[in-house]
C-alpha cells in the first residue's frame, strides 16, 4: 500500500559531480556532432553509403543527447548508454590522435565522475529505497 510518506519521498538532490559530468558529456556531444559534420563535408562522402553513414552517426548522437538529458533525472540506463557509446567511439578513434585523444580523455573523466561514490545514490532506482513487494504483503 502506498502511503503519503512514500509519495513525499523524493530522489536525492543532484550531486555536484553529476552536474559537472553532464557538462562534460554535453561538450563531448557537441564536439562529436561537429566532427561528424566536418568529416562528412571534408571527406566528400558520396553515394548511398555516405548518406547512410552520416544518418546513422546523427541518430547515435541524438541518442547520446537524449541520454545526457535523462542523466539529469538520475537515469542509470542513460549512464550506461553514455559509457558504452563513449567506449565504442574511443575504440574507433584511438589511432587518430590529437583532438580525438582529448575527446577520449574527456569522456573517461565524465564517465568516472558518474561512478564516484558521491554520485551513485543519485542513480539508484526510486523504488529501491522503499520496502520490497514481499514485505508489504
Amino acid at each position: 500500500m502506498t502511503t503519503t510518506d512514500d509519495l513525499r519521498r523524493t530522489r536525492p538532490s543532484r550531486p555536484r559531480v553529476v552536474t559537472i559530468a553532464v557538462v562534460l558529456w554535453a561538450v563531448w556531444l557537441v564536439a562529436g556532432v561537429l566532427s561528424t559534420v566536418l568529416v562528412a563535408t571534408s571527406d566528400g562522402l558520396a553515394g548511398v553509403g555516405g548518406v547512410l553513414t552520416i544518418a546513422l552517426s546523427l541518430v547515435i548522437w541524438a541518442v547520446v543527447a537524449a541520454a545526457v538529458v535523462l542523466l539529469l533525472r538520475g537515469s542509470a540506463v542513460a549512464r550506461t548508454v553514455l559509457v558504452a557509446v563513449a567506449a565504442l567511439r574511443a575504440v574507433l578513434s584511438i589511432s587518430e590522435g590529437g583532438p580525438a585523444t582529448a575527446l577520449i580523455l574527456l569522456s573517461v573523466v565524465a564517465a568516472v565522475l558518474l561512478f564516484l561514490p558521491s554520485a551513485r545514490p543519485f542513480f539508484r532506482r526510486a523504488d529501491a529505497a522503499g520496502p520490497s513487494r514481499a514485505s508489504r504483503q
